[in-house]
């Protein structure tokens, strides 16, 4: 984003926050700023979605509302409405806004906050509190969001680290404790005792290197992708019991918000894998040729009807979202009884590299 001011608050934004965030600029009624998140909701690489006219965002309804939103901003106030929105492909879908007027390159715009309608976050909260008048404003609502966006990610991190972690080393203490007496008693079962400890161990070992990862941004982007995929698997492995393979071949380079959106549809695939698949193997397969690369996330377990599954299903649409915004391509492959394949996929092609 090039502003008169430091883009980095700008920047910080959309990367720390979820929701969909908007500027539209009054005068045009046309997108000039909007974070990933609001892209991938609208089903475009984020590229595409700037510059678009209003009148592709939002059914004619809805849009007749706008000189009415416009009106409230200018007197001062910040506004909620629900409201229709359009994919790509044509298909409407139900919105909560939230919005206020602010300046952006000294043109008087429109920022709104976009969720789907019934989930109100943080964000939008925050809008309800105060009105964003002015860059100053703008600046302090900044501020406020990225409080708020690190409060949230630290209480999921600490809940992270007491679900996985203390589970783990919990379990893995009970095993060396007993050992002793194990020895003693049935000298025959000490093999797979240890054989649990070191999956736990392993496990916790690497839970803990993957929320160091989430802790510094900088480690998802500098590490090898290889090395962030293993650990996933051994973390996943040390959480359920269930054996992960991992294959790479070629030579993994990526741009940094590609891979961390490989690591990321990697890290829901297997949540969804130990939630719903009650499988007894994973693969893992990371392949790369001529710049192309993609990850395949297979199972053995029970497998769905993807026909069946709404296409707002939370973890799926999570990976399809991160997927759509770097320009890649999702491949859910699913069959009763039969597994489960997630596929991710990114070309370097001129119409896919990011800027």
């Amino acid at each position: 984003m090039q502003s008169d001011d430091t883009d980095q608050p700008y920047r910080r934004i959309f990367e720390a926050v979820h929701d969909g965030l908007i500027l539209i600029e009054i005068e045009t009624r046309q997108v000039i700023e909007a974070n990933p998140a609001a892209a991938a909701m609208h089903g475009y690489p984020r590229e595409a979605f700037l510059g678009l006219p209003l009148s592709r965002l939002i059914d004619p309804d809805s849009y007749a509302k706008f000189g009415g939103w416009v009106e409230m901003i200018q007197a001062g106030r910040a506004f909620q409405a629900t409201a229709t929105h359009l994919r790509q492909d044509g298909t409407p879908f139900t919105v909560e806004m939230t919005g206020t007027g602010c300046t952006y390159q000294r043109r008087a715009c429109l920022l709104s906050v976009v969720r789907g309608a019934g989930v109100r976050g943080q964000t939008a909260a925050l809008f309800s509190q105060h009105t964003v008048a002015g860059d100053a404003g703008l600046a302090t609502f900044v501020k406020e969001v990225q409080s708020a966006a690190a409060l949230k990610e630290r209480k999921r991190l600490a809940r992270n680290l007491h679900d996985a972690v203390n589970q783990s080393l919990f379990s893995a203490s009970l095993i060396a404790e007993v050992l002793p007496r194990l020895w003693e008693r049935h000298p025959e079962q000490i093999q797979e005792s240890l054989e649990d400890l070191r999956r736990l161990t392993r496990g916790a070992l690497a839970e803990m290197r993957g929320l160091l990862v989430e802790l510094q941004p900088l480690a998802l982007i500098d590490s090898e992708l290889e090395d962030l995929v293993r650990i996933l698997g051994d973390a996943f492995t040390g959480r359920t019991n269930i054996p992960v393979i991992v294959s790479v071949t070629g030579s993994i380079s990526l741009p940094a918000e590609v891979q961390a959106a490989f690591y990321k549809v990697c890290k829901e695939a297997l949540n969804n894998i130990d939630k719903h698949a009650w499988a007894g193997r994973v693969e893992i397969d990371l392949h790369a040729r001529e710049g192309n690369v993609e990850l395949r996330v297979r199972d053995d377990g029970r497998g769905f009807d993807p026909e069946q599954i709404p296409p707002d299903h939370y973890g799926l649409g999570i990976m399809r979202e991160r997927a759509t915004a770097v320009a890649a391509e999702l491949t859910i492959t699913s069959r009763p009884g039969g597994g489960t394949e997630i596929a991710i996929r990114w070309r370097n092609t001129p119409e896919q590299t990011l800027p």
